[in-house]
């Protein structure tokens, strides 16, 4: 059974990270479950990426969007940003302390994304939108270098327009591969057929 999670182990750790950068078409299709924050929504909101329905978070304050707008997009992943991809906004520790507030919003309720929202907006663009006292908390905490280096290479993508001003500059989910799930099917039957025998 140790040398079955260790191949595990080996596995997950040789593919599942794999995201190639690529370029995509994103279509605003709505709010989603954004809320008003200080006259913006705020929050996850309704794309369609390359036709297919994804929720994803705004970075990008000083970019108004309507929907049914439409634009092109690189993907960057955390590999693509410490290697100096041409992003919105420029520099590593912006995005690790942004990725660590979008890993917290998971779970959070839309009132507290819409918080952690103004956060971001006020990391990437200093004084872009007034904070409520959580959105404050949750910007001193990201912005105290204890998140500095954070490694959101399994949290976040980053959407960055071409050109920066066709759009706004998304965060969207990581996607969960395809080889992921079809070894940890095969891993299950393993586990069943060992117990049968």
């Amino acid at each position: 059974m140790k040398k079955l999670f260790g191949v595990l182990l080996f596995l997950l750790c040789t593919f599942g990270g794999a995201v190639n950068a690529a370029t995509i078409t994103v279509l605003f299709s709505g709010i989603g479950s954004s809320i008003p924050y200080h006259g913006v929504y705020a929050g996850y909101y309704d794309t369609k990426i390359d036709g297919i329905d994804t929720l994803v978070m705004c970075d990008d304050f000083t970019a108004e969007i309507n929907v049914g707008n439409t634009w092109t997009a690189n993907v960057f992943t955390y590999a693509d940003v410490q290697g100096g991809a041409a992003t919105k906004f420029s520099g590593t520790v912006k995005y690790s302390q942004v990725g660590w507030l979008y890993n917290q919003t998971a779970s959070a309720t839309p009132t507290v994304r819409a918080q952690i929202a103004g956060a971001i907006w006020n990391i990437m663009t200093p004084g872009s939108v007034v904070m409520d006292p959580l959105a404050q908390s949750y910007y001193s905490q990201a912005t105290s270098d204890t998140y500095d280096t954070f490694d959101w290479s399994n949290t976040m993508n980053v959407l960055t327009p071409i050109p920066f001003s066709a759009g706004q500059e998304f965060l969207k989910p990581v996607p969960v591969p395809a080889s992921f799930w079809l070894l940890g099917s095969g891993l299950i039957g393993l586990i069943r057929f060992r117990r049968t025998r």
